[in-house]
């Protein structure tokens, strides 16, 4: 009987453990504890610590060896400061020959518009004068021949070659005169237009050459910090490498961007207040409001590892302003508790990314920060 009841125990004892780890699978896989009585509605997601932009991934436009990384890991850069250059010889030299071909070009429009060097225009002047001395000559003496002609003191034929060396002055004469005034004529218009379109294109070529210099050269986008650097000196880089040579964000601010599950994503609305904890962070709690709410569900991309946890399931994107900032680290792995008393009722806009610039009216300026 006492072998019985033994059994009845062991039996008994094992059930009750099977219905606790049961009772414990059905958690959210976010943070497995149990809410408070006073806020059975709240709401529990995944997220992850991020700055004040999305980490941004940059690549070489034009691939090549990397030649210059001068900047390091944590190291925080300006808008446009130089991250990472390519080998840039090659480009260097096209720069050059295109620019040779525009000074080719513009030199021979301005000779087209300044017409012949004046000792040019001397040169056709003087033969055309030495020219037009020549055929009065070849007049006079013509005429003399034809005088002799009339009174039958010199040969017919005498006579009519010196009208002929006559005729054949004139025609120098009238060539010289060509020549003097193609010297002195303005350019033609359709010449002009000619010498303008190669200088033009010249003038392409090169900002085209310069483009692709630039694109050997690897600038930060906006001010941020330099989370990784993906590349190596001598490294070939480019704009299909499979990893980004260097990413950024902008840790001067810290935001959650956590991912609520189907089942609560329509319970989600601006200003919420939420709770961040993390095991990184140990019993420190942060504080913050929902400011942003994604329109449409998505993939998910945050998963906890429970064995229970659903990986097909889609979630609702919510950004979490922090009311408190510190030493954070980018890409820490937060849970989120939301309270859905909290917040408005009404549609998401998207997250402000710091003080706009160039306001003309900074009283507009700082109600629109507070309305972020």
């Amino acid at each position: 009987m006492t072998k019985y009841v033994a059994i009845v125990s062991s039996l008994a004892i094992l059930g009750s453990l099977m219905l606790m780890i049961d009772a414990q699978s059905q958690l959210p896989a976010a943070r497995q504890h149990t809410p408070p009585t006073d806020e059975p509605w709240s709401i529990y997601a995944q997220g992850r610590i991020e700055g004040a932009t999305p980490e941004i991934e940059l690549r070489p436009r034009l691939q090549g060896p990397v030649a210059v990384i001068p900047v390091e890991e944590g190291q925080f850069v300006e808008q446009g400061e130089l991250l990472l250059q390519v080998d840039e010889q090659q480009r260097r030299h096209e720069m050059e020959l295109f620019e040779a071909k525009v000074a080719l070009a513009d030199a021979e429009l301005r000779k087209l518009l300044n017409g012949a060097r004046q000792q040019r225009r001397d040169q056709v002047a003087a033969e055309y004068e030495a020219k037009q001395a020549q055929l009065r000559n070849a007049e006079i003496a013509w005429q003399r021949a034809e005088g002799l002609r009339s009174a039958n003191a010199i040969a017919p034929q005498l006579a009519d070659d010196k009208k002929e060396r006559v005729e054949s002055l004139r025609a120098e004469a009238e060539a010289a005169k060509a020549a003097m005034d193609l010297v002195h004529a303005p350019p033609r218009p359709d010449e002009v237009e000619m010498a303008e379109a190669r200088l033009a294109a010249a003038k392409a070529e090169h900002a085209l050459a310069i483009e692709r210099w630039k694109q050997t050269r690897l600038l930060a986008p906006a001010a941020a910090r330099v989370l990784k650097i993906h590349a190596e000196l001598g490294e070939l880089v480019g704009p299909a490498t499979a990893q980004p040579a260097i990413i950024l964000a902008d840790t001067r601010r810290f935001r959650v961007r956590a991912f609520v599950e189907e089942l609560d994503a329509p319970k989600i609305r601006r200003g919420m207040t939420a709770t961040i904890t993390a095991d990184g962070l140990g019993d420190r709690e942060l504080s913050g409001k929902v400011v942003w709410v994604s329109p449409r569900m998505g993939r998910k991309h945050l998963w906890s590892d429970a064995p229970t946890e659903r990986q097909d399931t889609k979630t609702r994107e919510v950004l979490i302003e922090l009311s408190e900032q510190g030493d954070l680290v980018v890409g820490l792995r937060v849970d989120v508790t939301i309270d859905p008393r909290t917040g408005t009722v009404g549609p998401s806009r998207p997250p402000c990314e710091g003080p706009r610039t160039g306001q003309p009216d900074e009283a507009e300026n700082a109600a629109a920060q507070t309305d972020c």
